[in-house]
C-alpha cells in the first residue's frame, strides 16, 4: 500500500496577505476598509490632464491656465490627496524639511524663536521637524540621528555650543549636510546666524556704571558653554574699560547650594538638575545677599533669572531698585509684567529666524557660491525700565 505524503499546516503568514508599499506619488485616501493608495496617474486619467500639469499645479508654477488650476486644486481636495513626501524625498534626494535641534521649547526664551525659526520656514516651503535635547550632548547625539534617519536637508543648531557635541556636528558636515548655528561653537566652523552676547553684556554692565554702581555681581547659569562664556568676557571688558577692579567672587554660577556642577551643566541626579532658570536665579541672588558685603546691582543670565533674583531679594527685604538694581536678557512677555518691570536686552527673534533659515535654505538649495562659512551677526538692544533705577533718577 503506497505510502501517503505527509502534509505541512498551512504557513498563517504565508496565509495573510502582505500590502505593497506606495509607489512614488501615493497618498492613502479613507475607506470603509482602511486607507487604500492613489497613485499620481490614476489621479491624472480620472482629471484628464498630463502628469506635467499635475507637477506644475502642485509646486505652483503660473505656466498652467487658472481655470484648469482651479478645477484640479478642486478635485485634490475632495479626495483629501496628499503627495507622498517620503517617495518623492527618496527619488529626489530632498525631504523640503529642517531639523531644529535644541534645549527646551516650552523655556521662555526659547518659543519666539522656535516660532521665528517655523513661520520664516514656511515662507521659504519648508516644514519643521523639532529634536529636543536636554542640554547635555547625549541628547543631541541622539537628536542629530533621529533627524537624519528622517531625511531633513539641514539642520539649525539651537544648542548653546557644548564642547562634547563638537564631533558630531563635524560628522554633519562631512556627510554634506547644511548646519547653521544659532550659537557660535568653538572649533566649528559652519555657517552661523547669532546675537553677539559679548557686546550685549559689556553694554548692559556699562548702563549700570552710567547710573553710578562699581559693585555690581555677574549671575550665569553652572555651565561651561561658549554661550555663557561670551557673557563673562562682555561683562569683564566694562569692567575693565572703566577702571573697575574687579573681584572674581561677584561672579556667581547659580546652583541649588552654591557648589559648582559638572562641566555642561546639571544633568539627572546632579542638584537641581531639573529646576527652572527662575529657581537658578532665585538661589544665586539668595547666595549673594547673604553675603556680609551685597553688591549694589545684579546682570542676570536671562529675564528668568532676573525674576528669580527679584523674588529672592523680596524675601530678604531688598528693595529693588534702590538697593539692589537688577538687569536681565532677552525680553520677553514676563519681563515687562515682573513686580518691578525689567531693563533687558531685547533679542531680535524674528529676524534671527528669517536670516537662519535664509541662510540654511540658500544653502541646500546652493545659492551660495562661497564653500567657507557665512557669518550674520546681529545686535540686541537695550530695553530701560525700572529694575535698573534709570527712570526714578529721571523722575
Amino acid at each position: 500500500m503506497p505510502k501517503s505524503k505527509a502534509t505541512r499546516p498551512p504557513n498563517p503568514r504565508a496565509a495573510t496577505p502582505v500590502a505593497a508599499e506606495a509607489p512614488a506619488g501615493t497618498v492613502s485616501l479613507p475607506t470603509g476598509g482602511g486607507a487604500v493608495p492613489i497613485t499620481q496617474q490614476e489621479i491624472v486619467s480620472r482629471l484628464g490632464i498630463s502628469r506635467g500639469t499635475l507637477h506644475r499645479i502642485l509646486v505652483g508654477s503660473p505656466l498652467v491656465k487658472t481655470s484648469t488650476r482651479e478645477r484640479v486644486l478642486r478635485e485634490l481636495r475632495e479626495i483629501d490627496y496628499v503627495p507622498n513626501a517620503v517617495a518623492r524625498g527618496l527619488k529626489t534626494r530632498r525631504t523640503h524639511s529642517i531639523g531644529i535641534i535644541g534645549p527646551a521649547a516650552f523655556k521662555t526664551s526659547n518659543i519666539d524663536k522656535i516660532n521665528a525659526l517655523h513661520i520664516a520656514a514656511r515662507a521659504r516651503g519648508y516644514s519643521v521637524v523639532f529634536g529636543y535635547s536636554d542640554g547635555s550632548p547625549q541628547a543631541e547625539v541622539t537628536c542629530i540621528r533621529e533627524l537624519r534617519s528622517k531625511m531633513v536637508d539641514g539642520f539649525i543648531a539651537l544648542s548653546r555650543g557644548l564642547s562634547e557635541s563638537l564631533p558630531h556636528y563635524k560628522a554633519l558636515q562631512k556627510a554634506g549636510l547644511p548646519l547653521v548655528q544659532l550659537y557660535p561653537l568653538a572649533g566649528l566652523e559652519a555657517d552661523c546666524v547669532y546675537v553677539d552676547t559679548r557686546r550685549a553684556f559689556a553694554d548692559l554692565t556699562r548702563h549700570l556704571i552710567r547710573l553710578g554702581h562699581s559693585r555690581i555681581a555677574l549671575m550665569l547659569d553652572a555651565s561651561a558653554s561658549q554661550f555663557t562664556v561670551n557673557r563673562e568676557l562682555g561683562y569683564r571688558d566694562a569692567m575693565k574699560a572703566a577702571g573697575i577692579a574687579l573681584e572674581e567672587d561677584w561672579i556667581i554660577h547659580a546652583t541649588p547650594d552654591g557648589s559648582p556642577l559638572p562641566p555642561g551643566g546639571p544633568r539627572a541626579g546632579d542638584p537641581g538638575w531639573d529646576a527652572s532658570d527662575y529657581q537658578y536665579g532665585f538661589w544665586g541672588t539668595s547666595q549673594v545677599l547673604a553675603r556680609k558685603e551685597r553688591p549694589t546691582a545684579l546682570v542676570c543670565f536671562s529675564d528668568e533669572y532676573a525674576i528669580g533674583a527679584l523674588r529672592a531679594a523680596d524675601l530678604a527685604g531688598v528693595r529693588v531698585p534702590s538697593e539692589l538694581a537688577l538687569v536681565g536678557y532677552d525680553d520677553k512677555e514676563p519681563a515687562k509684567f515682573a513686580r518691578v518691570p525689567l531693563t533687558t536686552m531685547h533679542q531680535p527673534d524674528e529676524r534671527i529666524g528669517e536670516a537662519a533659515v535664509s541662510l540654511l535654505a540658500d544653502r541646500i538649495e546652493g545659492r551660495i557660491p562661497t564653500e567657507g562659512p557665512v557669518t550674520r551677526p546681529l545686535e540686541a538692544t537695550l530695553v530701560v525700565r525700572d529694575s535698573c533705577g534709570a527712570r526714578a533718577r529721571r523722575e
